[in-house]
């Protein structure tokens, strides 16, 4: 029996654990140029949310110091705004292509120079798209006066100088965890609508307790440092993009694509793997089975002609040890005229 079509708004959790990997794989294997210009814009349109959160900080400086987690709440509802827009038009960013790639190396689909080749065009095309809209917002003069200038260098202070070594690293696994909870939350949905929430949710989350997002930090920080922030770029680097970066690796790749790849895809393979009889399947991989796993029904491959004759001598046995009447039905008969509803009392 047929898997029955879901026509709710989402899909399973296994389903879209799939689809993750389906879509790790043409991204590794995508022109370069779409790969660049994908990246490019997913920068740009971060940085958008990024641009509006510095806004939302500065106008509420006053705020700031009387209820700051009212403030840290605003921030975290308008920064989404970008991840939204880079979302739902195909941008591309290397913290959500960190979950894409780790799935696809782990399945072995992808080789390991292509996936790192992907991760590094990603990085910098996120970085040179962050750079060219703070090139915009800076002649702009969207920041240029008080007390927005001065909240961008509280903001990048807050980022860079203050908080250790060690506290950045920990932050950056906190937000890409969260981050690659929201992509696989937006691949479980099927409509506009409810791939914003699940995408806003976790968003909302990760900026509001003040995780570390390496791609968010290449338009935060520099805007910061252009208005006057004591942050040199050599520290910038360190700090705001090696350390972040590896501690969004941890969180994405580790947390998320490795633990769901086990729960989800690595289990799909091993029973293709065991349910292979020759030419020959026992059950498509697609169907739904209420009985013991396919592991344990089938433990080793058998040929269709063995069991065939295997059949054979059962009912000769049959018809040598029993006298026969009109009333007398072989085995092989039995298991003809029972096939049919055998097969179908299985499959539901």
């Amino acid at each position: 029996m047929s898997r029955p079509i879901s026509t709710s708004d989402h899909l399973d959790a296994d389903d879209a654990a799939m689809l993750l990997l389906t879509t790790g794989i043409s991204k590794a294997y995508q022109r370069l140029d779409y790969m660049i210009i994908r990246n490019f814009i997913g920068g740009a349109l971060v940085s958008v949310g990024g641009l509006v959160t510095l806004l939302v900080k500065g106008g509420c400086d006053g705020l700031s110091e009387t209820n700051p987690a009212v403030v840290q709440l605003l921030l975290g509802l308008v920064f989404p705004i970008g991840l939204v827009m880079s979302t739902l038009t195909g941008g591309e960013l290397s913290t959500g292509n960190i979950l894409f790639l780790s799935i696809a190396l782990l399945q072995r689909k992808i080789p390991l120079w292509r996936s790192v080749n992907c991760f590094l065009v990603s990085f910098f095309a996120n970085l040179a798209g962050s750079l060219f809209y703070l090139v915009i917002a800076h002649y702009g003069n969207i920041l240029s006066a008080e007390p927005y200038k001065a909240g961008t260098i509280v903001f990048a202070t807050d980022k860079v100088l203050m908080p250790s070594a060690s506290t950045v690293f920990v932050r950056a696994i906190g937000c890409n965890w969260l981050i690659c909870i929201g992509v696989y939350t937006a691949f479980l949905s099927r409509t506009v609508v409810s791939r914003v929430i699940c995408i806003w949710i976790p968003i909302f989350t990760f900026v509001a307790v003040g995780f570390e997002n390496s791609v968010a930090n290449m338009f935060l920080v520099p805007i910061g440092m252009i208005n006057g922030a004591p942050i040199s770029v050599g520290l910038f680097i360190w700090k705001s993009l090696i350390l972040s970066t590896v501690g969004n690796m941890v969180g994405g790749g580790f947390f998320v694509a490795l633990v769901y790849w086990y729960l989800y895809v690595f289990p799909t393979d091993v029973a293709k793997d065991e349910i292979d009889m020759g030419n020959e399947s026992v059950l498509p991989i697609t169907e739904t089975s209420v009985g013991p796993p396919i592991t344990k029904m089938v433990s080793r491959a058998i040929r269709v002609t063995d069991s065939m004759e295997a059949l054979n001598r059962r009912d000769r046995n049959f018809h040598d040890s029993v006298s026969h009447d009109g009333n007398s039905v072989s085995p092989t008969d039995a298991s003809r005229s029972g096939a049919n509803s055998d097969t179908d009392e299985k499959a539901e």
